[in-house]
């Protein structure tokens, strides 16, 4: 009972453990115990599905027109004169018939203001140059250039601000229109620095780069779409780009259901949606690592280095990559990775409609997921073992990483974290607990069945799992009596102190004997042993087992007689009685003290065999049901006898060995004793006393006994229905 109520808590704990592992995640889901780990680490599965899936290809119709270090050394450093960056937007227009240019630059303060700056700086240096004026401002002219071509430019947004922070600077372009836009949560900032308003009114449009949506771990993974400003939505420059080219159509929220409430879904303008989350940021969408889209120096377009065709049509954003000037990004593909390359990758996305989509139903798909692999697991693992486990972990694991990577190929960025740290847990939780009740139930076996059966067997039986209760069943085995001869008289030459120890000495070595051949000490009783085979493990070949074990226990006996002589102490002789049938076996005794033992008619007919050892001067007797299950021993009979307590007649006989071991005159002595039996047996007297006379020379006990019984046959014959038996009254 004890250990049914071990195995229960053993249970219950798995279970318990397993279903805290599916609540603690399922609160961090609902935001109710924050995990941050759990966050980092979706953020990593997110990153290695991205690199996982790169693209190879590049959109030609996309470039970017890269302010590098080569055309800071020819053209000059930054900031350029706005002449030259309208000469640049000038060249890419009429020269190379771009199609459309979005600036990720922003031109916030006057030119003018700046070489003032800049000429008095010069004049104190050089007084020569006092009567002359200062060069002229070139926005003016970057004014006049912009209103000509379609180009948007960028301006970025602050989402916080500090008191001694000045002011917005520059202007802002025109808001986009947004169906329902008052109702949309996104991102509130709290400055701005946007472009001179000259500029700013000849551009066709305009469009921030900033993130105001950047993971804590600084990594670009998210951007928004939109920010509002003063109660207006004012687009990224992206999306800018895109609404300039399909002429500025209304954007239309998407809305779905995500538990139970209305939930901003996507953004579709002209045609083309853009998965968002609830605040309108988009996942970005990365097709390669830096350098995927085309770079173009922009000292190659001012110096007209650049084939007509490289740049004829194109979609293009001005940025640069120059050491100093470069607007470097961390994302999943990159450490550094320029942020108008950024910009890029949005604008391809939108335009390839190639967006990973985060749907509002994807918190509830990830909620039912959890509970139904972690009710799996929970009730599941406890029935299975460590390689069984293992097994069907590996298999649900692939199961769920192939659906989420084939959900990926379709557009879906599911969650991942939360199921694998579930499939860990879960799998180390009921490993460590298979590991610990294993142990116990290894410690347990030991201490019940450790000083009774060999340390092999009980290993055996740890790991087979099977035939380890302790409770009371029937089964067929074989039981072993032992019976140490003229103990009594050799423990009275001994002294009291000294008797202990030489009962260990005597008993070690035939326990070992036993042990040797798979059996279990079932007690010790004085000089007397019984032992059994057949449980706790089941062991087809029993019988066999434990006529080895009588055969061992002899030679033992006679090395242990070697020493005692040498000592000056007398040989000893041991009879061993064995019998084969069902017994009851199991745990018994009282509340106050138990035993693993066997009981029943069969273990009392091994004992009472055990007893006639010494009435037939044999030092091994069995019953034919033993013999009957030892094919490969060979045995003559003794007797057919009745024993005490027992009414049915059974046939005693003496194993002699192994056939194959056996010599021919010993295979001839056996046949013509058992020959010699079946007269006795069926009352040919004279014949069976000729046959044993035969037999006398070999001074075998059972032939004298036999030719004595004979003898008193002739002078007291039988009854007519006496059938051989011979009735012993003494156990």
């Amino acid at each position: 009972m004890a250990r049914v109520n071990d195995r229960k808590r053993w249970r219950w704990l798995q279970w318990g453990g397993g279903a805290a592992i599916v609540v603690a995640l399922l609160l961090d889901l609902v935001g109710w115990l924050p995990l941050p780990f759990l966050e980092r680490l979706e953020w990593q599965t997110y990153d290695a599905r991205v690199r996982a899936t790169l693209s190879e290809e590049a959109d030609p119709s996309l470039a970017i027109i890269d302010i590098d270090e080569r055309s800071l050394y020819e053209v000059g450093q930054w900031p350029w004169p706005r002449t030259v960056i309208a000469e640049l937007v000038e060249t890419l227009f009429e020269t190379y018939d771009a199609g459309l240019l979005g600036v990720d630059i922003v031109f916030a303060e006057p030119e003018g203001q700046v070489l003032e700056q800049f000429w008095e700086a010069l004049v104190s240096d050089y007084p020569e140059l006092e009567e002359r004026s200062p060069p002229e401002s070139g926005d003016a002219v970057l004014a006049d250039t912009l209103a000509n071509y379609p180009v948007v430019l960028g301006h970025y947004f602050q989402a916080s601000a500090a008191e001694d922070d000045p002011p917005p600077v520059g202007e802002l372009p025109t808001p986009v229109e947004v169906n329902g836009g008052d109702s949309l949560s996104v991102p509130e900032p709290e400055r701005f620095t946007g472009n001179l308003p000259e500029l700013q009114q000849s551009a066709m449009g305009g469009g921030f780069f900033d993130n105001p949506r950047v993971d804590e771990d600084g990594v670009f993974r998210r951007v928004p779409l939109l920010q509002r400003w003063e109660g207006e939505l004012y687009p990224s420059l992206p999306l800018a780009m895109l609404m300039a080219m399909i002429g500025n159509p209304t954007i239309e929220p998407q809305v779905g259901e995500g538990a139970g409430v209305a939930q901003l879904e996507a953004l579709e303008a002209g045609g083309f949606e853009i998965p968002v989350d609830n605040e309108g940021a988009a996942l970005v969408p990365w097709y390669g690592e830096r350098g995927h889209f085309e770079y173009i120096s922009a000292a190659d377009v001012l110096n007209e280095r650049v084939e007509p065709e490289d740049l004829e049509g194109k979609t293009l954003i001005l940025g640069a990559s120059a050491p100093g000037l470069m607007d470097l990004r961390s994302t999943p593909v990159g450490g550094v990775f320029p942020g108008p390359e950024v910009n890029m990758t949005l604008l391809a996305g939108m335009l390839h409609q190639s967006f990973k989509a985060q749907p509002p139903w994807v918190d509830g798909a990830e909620l039912v997921s959890l509970v139904l692999l972690g009710a799996l697991m929970t009730f599941l693992y406890p029935r299975l073992n460590a390689p069984a486990l293992l097994a069907v972990s590996a298999g649900l694991l692939g199961i769920t990483l192939g659906g989420n990577l084939w959900a990926w190929q379709q557009g879906l960025a599911l969650p991942l974290a939360a199921l694998l740290v579930l499939f860990v847990l879960q799998m180390l939780w009921h490993l460590a607990l298979n590991f610990l009740s294993e142990s116990q139930q290894k410690r347990w076996v030991a201490e019940r069945f450790g000083q009774y059966i060999p340390p092999k067997l009980v290993d055996d039986m740890v790991h087979s799992g099977q035939g380890m209760s302790l409770q009371g069943e029937e089964r067929e085995m074989t039981v072993l009596f032992s019976d140490v001869r003229g103990f009594t008289a050799f423990s009275e030459m001994i002294p009291p102190a000294e008797l202990t120890r030489v009962m260990n000495r005597l008993l070690t070595p035939l326990t070992q004997a036993i042990h040797s051949c798979n059996g279990t000490i079932d007690k010790y009783m004085g000089d007397a042993m019984m032992a059994f085979w057949g449980a706790p493990l089941d062991d087809a070949r029993h019988a066999e087992h434990a006529l080895e074990g009588a055969f061992a226990m002899q030679a033992a006996l006679d090395d242990i007689n070697q020493t005692f002589t040498q000592e000056g102490k007398p040989a000893l002789s041991m009879g061993v009685g064995l019998n084969t049938g069902l017994m009851s076996v199991g745990n018994m005794g009282s509340s106050f003290r138990m035993a693993y033992t066997v009981m029943g008619d069969n273990v009392n007919l091994g004992s009472r065999l055990e007893g006639l050892t010494k009435a037939y001067g044999v030092s091994v007797l069995v019953s034919e049901a033993t013999a009957q299950q030892s094919p490969n021993w060979c045995f003559r009979r003794l007797d057919k006898v009745r024993v005490k307590g027992r009414d049915a007649p059974v046939w005693i006989l003496e194993p002699i060995g192994k056939w194959g071991e056996l010599t021919p005159s010993q295979r001839e002595w056996q046949a013509a004793f058992e020959e010699a039996v079946a007269l006795y047996q069926s009352a040919a007297f004279e014949k069976a006393q000729a046959a044993f006379a035969e037999l006398a020379d070999q001074q075998d006990p059972p032939t004298q006994l036999y030719l004595q019984r004979i003898a008193y046959f002739k002078e007291n014959p039988p009854p007519p229905d006496w059938g051989g038996v011979w009735t012993h009254v003494d156990k």
